[in-house]
């Protein structure tokens, strides 16, 4: 049964510009991507600093995209029970001491151990912020303001790699998390000052409860596949963040500066996917994911064979990174608002729950994709091919015949 997802406080319950507080929130959306791709130019960097093998390193991005993932469930029954800005607050200041702390760990292990708390308490940021824009924002107001998130949350890996690259290169690894800190600082600051609470529903905070509507999500089919779907796209960007820094840096022998270029330029292709999406946001979604899922399998199916037919190089890694992302970044935000506006009055939840998925998902495919051989983009396209192939599967199992 869908519904139209916002509450639309009034003004009493909201006494600042609800536009300015979306501006506060989407400054802080970026966070749960930007802890992970300005630190991944330095990946090469971290393995020879702590004499770790290239697995080791990279599932240092697994470890917070799991935390990240899990965390989320708790996260979205914190929200919906105690309210959006005092487990924000609580969280933020613990992830900053984190992250401060990164810098001084004396092996991988503890790393992984502080990357995997990071990850934690990321989502419990983040689950509260997208929730204050459903609480603010309904109907299509709402909708145009989802498409917003996704394209505030995708200047992380925008801008991101770009300023990783520079600051590994001049400055080294622990420049990446100072960075990250300061950033964090400022955020603290913004909702201390200026973000009052925002939920107009509040649930006890019953475990069994939050199960409960957890089940009733899950057995919702297209929230199911939709948060799937998401799952496999992102899973996307985390493989080509775990093996490029190796493909191009190690193997093809550029710099940390011009792989973090590089990243730029995927990250950007992901934004101008969702921009484009804002242009044809009345085309049924139907139609979008059948001509999305076809193009990306032949893109993905092309670049195959190029990659097995001709000498690796740096734009037979690139150039099809950057295309089928570009059309999936017109994808994801139409199943994640459509997912969240399935349950408006758990907004909270059913932002955790999804986001929860659309981290989890990726953990897995990056743990497996620390497997994937880095001599050669083979492997990288292999698995391009067989995640979009799954999308399609999902497509056409149940989530194609649902969408109008």
């Amino acid at each position: 049964m869908a519904h139209s997802v916002g509450l639309g406080l009034d003004s009493q319950a909201v006494p600042a510009n609800k536009n300015f507080l979306a501006a506060i929130v989407f400054f802080i959306l970026p966070l749960s991507g930007l802890a992970i791709d300005i630190y991944v130019p330095s990946l090469p960097a971290v393995s020879h600093y702590f004499g770790a093998d290239k697995a080791s390193v990279q599932l240092t991005i697994s470890a917070y995209m799991l935390g990240m993932g899990l965390s989320q469930l708790f996260a979205g029954g914190i929200a919906d029970s105690f309210g959006r800005r005092k487990p924000f607050l609580i969280a933020m200041f613990l992830f900053i001491v984190a992250t401060f702390a990164i810098p001084f760990v004396q092996t991988i292990n503890q790393l992984l151990l502080l990357r995997l708390l990071q990850g934690i308490l990321a989502a419990m940021v983040a689950v509260p912020m997208r929730a204050v824009i459903a609480d603010l924002f309904a109907g299509p107001h709402y909708h145009k303001m989802a498409s917003y998130m996704t394209m505030t949350w995708s200047i992380g890996p925008i801008i991101a790699p770009a300023i990783g690259g520079y600051l590994q290169h001049y400055f080294g690894w622990q420049a990446n998390f100072y960075f990250l800190g300061i950033y964090c600082l400022i955020s603290l600051i913004a909702i201390i000052f200026y973000l009052p609470e925002t939920s107009p529903h509040q649930h006890p905070f019953h475990v069994i409860q939050i199960l409960k509507r957890y089940k009733e999500m899950l057995f919702h089919k297209t929230f199911l596949m939709g948060l799937m779907t998401n799952g496999i796209l992102y899973s996307i960007i985390i493989l080509f963040s775990i093996v490029g820094p190796f493909l191009i840096q190690t193997v093809l022998h550029y710099s940390a500066v011009e792989f973090g270029r590089v990243a730029l330029l995927t990250g950007l292709a992901w934004f101008m996917g969702t921009m484009i999406n804002r242009f044809i946001i009345n085309v049924p979604l139907k139609k979008k994911a059948q001509a999305c899922f076809s193009i990306m399998l032949l893109v993905a199916i092309i670049s195959l064979f190029l990659n097995f037919m001709l000498p690796m190089n740096i734009y037979l890694i690139v150039t099809p990174t950057l295309l089928i992302l570009l059309v999936g970044g017109i994808l994801f935000p139409n199943y994640f608002s459509q997912g969240i506006s399935l349950f408006p009055k758990t907004t909270g939840s059913a932002n955790a729950l999804f986001g929860a998925f659309v981290f989890f998902i990726p953990s897995i495919s990056s743990s497996l994709g620390t497997f994937l051989k880095s001599n050669t983009a083979l492997p990288l396209m292999v698995t391009y091919s067989g995640l979009i192939a799954v999308c399609l599967i999902i497509y056409y199992l149940g989530l194609g015949r649902q969408q109008a």
